[in-house]
């Protein structure tokens, strides 16, 4: 049995072995599920050419697509640009918003599609259907007769702007010619005005959104230039095969002056280029990103599950493009497209690790958007001051959260998240021009807003105590109470970061962030020895992860045994039904006490919200969003930071890697570390590290391993190996300490 795909094939032998073995009750069911089994899936197995790949866990395959209006878990294509749901109305570009700020709110604008194209023919039959998980590509095969059809959809990861629609007729083999007709279809749209116009087929549109975020803001305007969609009995002639490319262009003004001129000036452009070029470009530039990643052998649900969560992040966002990632991804207007805490904390680190220059442009997002955060902090009257930034943001960087929500007005750790995500790519690059010139104006920010917004604890005057009241953690369930252990910790790493970076960067520090650090207030109960999650918790359920976040991510030190406590307290008291990303970090935090057995349900646990065929993530077990990335990225932690131990600190990279269950073999492919492009790769007997590439500016590493002591250089292109029975923990550092040669 193929555990994800349900392909079966059983000889009457086996039947026979198998009769042997059980009762004839399981007996009757097992030839049941034989029966439903082969009637719903060996008919109409993959096609050949897609089997290794599909055993790979590159694509993914489905026999009969999920419904598109139904049940959305049908799969998306992608560039962090434009995306858009395979057969859907409607298509997104990122930082396209429409509606008033919280009030409307604002939400991502839906545009009608431009690729939604179906074949009309009675007699077509489906053949099967793939999402190319390395190269960004949606196939659908169909027979009609003797001519074979293949559909293919993708957002071009090069060129940015556009979508592209291909059919494939192939009638080489039929003795008779092929007619093919074609209609699109598309959704209306409530959030944008178009104007249009054809020539030759081509349809030109000028859209504009309806309502700005802020009332003294601008509206969007898009620029669309698409061929029509339609075909009306063309003939492909007998042993002949063609190719029909559809191409859509998109210009936004956040890009443009004249967005229809633009998008007119490239589609002429490709279309008067080698348009057969476009589909080997667009999936080299797949390539490319895929050269970084993480890879499983032993088990194809896993490998999919890991390939499938890249695939929708990436898919989401890019480096030429500044707007940041939503729980929902690129092609759902899930959670309205805004940005939360969620891009940060959960899908950050992954980016980070593998794709730093990806990190830059989330990161960039949060810095044009310090003028929104800095009217988010005034606006409570109640002096504080810096950056404050939203709850949720989109295209203003102002807080967007529904004005029905009470998280826009006490979620504020957000502040925090940020200067974590900034704290961890700056220990993995040690970028100190992009510290000065875009990392520090958000960190000094940061603290300068921390500290505005504490308060005294005045039962000790002679040794004040700082704490910070009114506030919802990330239990979402607790609104509006004092002295969150998240929230208060992540304050606290902030304000001791900026002064490190302060420090770092020849500028004296805000004496009163090393003064508030030191003495912020962190709920811990002495007796039981665990944190509890605020002031007067009284072990009500909880939403999601929360105090089990302070040991990873944001690396607080504390004895095991308060870790275990943490874990065991709030296992037992967190909703079964809540967010995908919750329990990888259970996970992770049984793994790094070294106890696997305990982790590995758990593990298991943290990508079960996956639904196929093509592995779309729901934010809960029974639904929820769809495409919930954010749970892609928790459970992408859980396998990196959690099966390979990986601890970013501020002057080395420590990891205690182990096999992740029933699997062989482990690789963390071109992890990038100053400047560094590094393997771990794992197998039953050793650990082997390997620099596959180096920058001209990157810093010389060592590693070392505690027992039994070991250090030596890292070479590139010469393995390390590391009996696995003796790696414990391995540590990868610069031969010297990079804040004194920074």
């Amino acid at each position: 049995i193929n555990q994800q795909h349900k392909y079966i094939q059983v000889t009457s032998e086996e039947m026979m072995m198998m009769a042997n073995l059980l009762s004839c009750r399981r007996m009757m069911m097992v030839m049941c599920m034989v029966v439903m089994m082969e009637g719903a899936n060996t008919q109409n197995p993959p096609p050949d050419d897609w089997a290794d790949r599909i055993a790979q866990g590159q694509m993914l395959y489905a026999y009969i697509e999920p419904n598109v209006t139904t049940s959305g878990l049908q799969a998306t294509v992608g560039n962090g640009y434009v995306a858009t749901q395979i057969g859907a109305g409607f298509q997104y570009i990122a930082g396209v918003f429409n509606g008033l700020n919280s009030v409307g709110p604002s939400h991502r604008a839906i545009i009608p599609a431009t690729t939604a194209i179906t074949i009309q023919s009675s007699s077509l039959s489906p053949v099967g259907s793939a999402l190319d998980l390395e190269y960004g590509v949606f196939y659908r095969r169909s027979k009609d007769g003797e001519t074979s059809i293949e559909q293919r959809w993708y957002a071009h990861r090069e060129i940015k702007n556009i979508i592209v629609h291909e059919i494939d007729v192939d009638n080489s083999v039929s003795s008779s010619s092929y007619s093919l007709s074609t209609t699109s279809s598309s959704s209306v749209s409530d959030d944008i005005t178009i104007t249009s116009k054809e020539a030759n087929r081509i349809i030109y549109s000028m859209a504009t959104t309806l309502i700005s975020e802020e009332p003294s803001g601008s509206t969007i305007d898009i620029g669309i230039v698409y061929d029509d969609g339609t075909i009306d009995q063309e003939i492909v002639e007998a042993g002949d095969r063609v190719t029909y490319v559809f191409l859509t262009v998109l210009v936004t003004s956040i890009e443009s002056d004249d967005p229809l001129d633009s998008a007119s000036s490239l589609f002429s452009s490709l279309s008067s280029s080698n348009l057969s070029s476009l589909l080997p470009s667009h999936k080299q530039a797949w390539q490319e990103l895929w050269t970084s990643g993480i890879e499983v052998e032993g088990d194809l649900n896993l490998a999919a599950a890991i390939n499938s969560s890249l695939y929708y992040i990436l898919s989401s966002v890019r480096d030429d493009w500044f707007f940041s990632l939503s729980p929902g991804g690129l092609a759902s207007n899930g959670y309205n497209g805004h940005t939360f805490w969620d891009c940060e904390t959960w899908m950050f680190p992954t980016i980070s690790l593998f794709y730093p220059d990806i990190a830059t442009s989330i990161l960039q997002y949060r810095y044009n958007n310090i003028p929104g955060a800095e009217i988010k902090a005034a606006s409570y009257n109640l002096g504080y001051k810096g950056t404050m930034y939203p709850w949720e943001s989109a295209y203003t960087g102002q807080e967007v959260c529904p004005s029905s929500a009470s998280t826009g007005i006490y979620e504020q750790h957000i502040t925090g998240d940020i200067a974590v995500a900034i704290k961890q790519y700056y220990s993995t690059t040690m970028n100190k021009t992009w510290m000065q010139e875009i990392g520090w104006p958000i960190v000094q920010g940061i603290a300068t807003f921390w500290s505005s917004r504490v308060s005294v604890n005045s039962s000790s005057p002679s040794s004040p105590v700082y704490e910070i009241l009114g506030v919802t953690p990330p239990d979402e369930y607790a609104v509006n109470i004092n002295n969150s252990v998240y929230t208060n910790t992540v304050a606290q790493i902030a304000l001791t970061f900026a002064t490190r970076v302060a420090n770092i960067l020849g500028i004296t520090p805000d004496p009163l962030w090393e003064t508030i650090s030191n003495s912020m207030y962190i709920p811990y109960d002495h007796n039981r020895s665990f944190h509890p999650e605020f002031d007067g918790y009284e072990g009500q359920i909880i939403k999601q992860a929360d105090v089990v976040l302070l040991p990873y991510p944001l690396g607080v030190a504390m004895d095991d045994s308060v870790i275990m406590n943490d874990l065991e307290y709030y296992s037992n008291r967190t909703d079964a039904n809540g967010p995908a990303m919750t329990w990888g970090m259970h996970a992770l935090g049984y793994l790094s006490l070294n106890q696997p057995e305990k982790a590995e349900p758990l593990f298991k646990r943290a990508y079960a919200n996956i639904q196929q065929p093509f592995n779309i993530w729901t934010e809960t077990p029974t639904g929820g969003t769809t495409n919930f990335i954010t749970g892609a990225g928790g459970f992408l932690q859980s396998v990196w930071a959690g099966y390979a131990g990986i601890r970013i600190v501020d002057e080395a990279i420590n990891l205690t890697p182990i096999l992740p269950p029933s699997c062989s073999f482990f690789r963390l492919r071109k992890m990038q570390y100053l400047g560094s492009l590094i393997d771990v790769s794992v197998n039953a007997t050793s650990v082997e590290l390997l620099i596959q590439q180096q920058a001209e500016t990157a810093m010389p590493l060592i590693y070392s391993i505690a027992l039994p002591f070991e250090k030596a250089n890292l070479t590139v292109g010469v393995p390390v190996y590391i009996n696995a029975a003796d790696a414990g923990l391995i540590t990868i550092q610069p031969y010297s300490p990079p804040s004194l040669s920074s």
